[in-house]
């Protein structure tokens, strides 16, 4: 009987790895970092006013990621910097589970999340509802994704002008 059992172990692992190797690394890497681009865009629109002026200054580094199946890429990380004060946007990657990428929000009293996530998405516990469904009732080309805050709460805000001013008064303030 075990051997039995581990012949069909073995089958369900080579099921497994043909799986793995259809999906095209590349592609989902360079969507992550285009996705990535358009974080940092939402940044910069709602700061341009305070940039143009002088108020704040934005930078560009870059950071190497490691993530299994994509192996090692560069990405940008951006830094806003005001008033002696930094904060720091630091992509963690694209390879998790539950969201299509995340972002580190890192400043002097904290750090905060952004995710990647299906747009109906309120919460982390919308997680648990969508896992549920069969993956072909709501194929991945319907999903809209949007960046969104991951709160204390474990609620999700959607990234735009309002929530970007209050993150960064929150890392600065504490």
């Amino acid at each position: 009987m075990p051997k039995k059992e581990f012949f069909e172990f073995l089958l369900v692992k080579e099921k497994e790895q043909e799986c793995i190797t259809e999906i095209d690394w590349e592609a989902k890497k360079n969507e992550w970092l285009s996705y990535l681009n358009g974080l940092y865009e939402l940044f910069e629109k709602s700061l341009k006013d305070y940039a143009e002026n002088g108020k704040i200054k934005i930078i560009y580094d870059k950071t190497q990621l490691i993530e299994e199946n994509i192996g090692d890429y560069e990405a940008k990380i951006m830094t806003i910097k005001f008033a002696g004060e930094k904060i720091t946007l630091k992509p963690i990657g694209t390879n998790l589970i539950g969201v299509k990428g995340r972002v580190d929000v890192i400043g002097k009293f904290g750090s905060a999340k952004i995710v990647l996530v299906d747009s109906r998405m309120n919460s982390i516990q919308d997680h648990i509802k969508t896992s549920i469904h069969d993956a072909k009732e709501t194929p991945e080309e319907e999903i809209l994704w949007e960046w969104k805050f991951v709160t204390s709460e474990k609620l999700y805000l959607p990234v735009n002008e309002d929530t970007i001013y209050s993150v960064i008064m929150e890392l600065s303030n504490g």
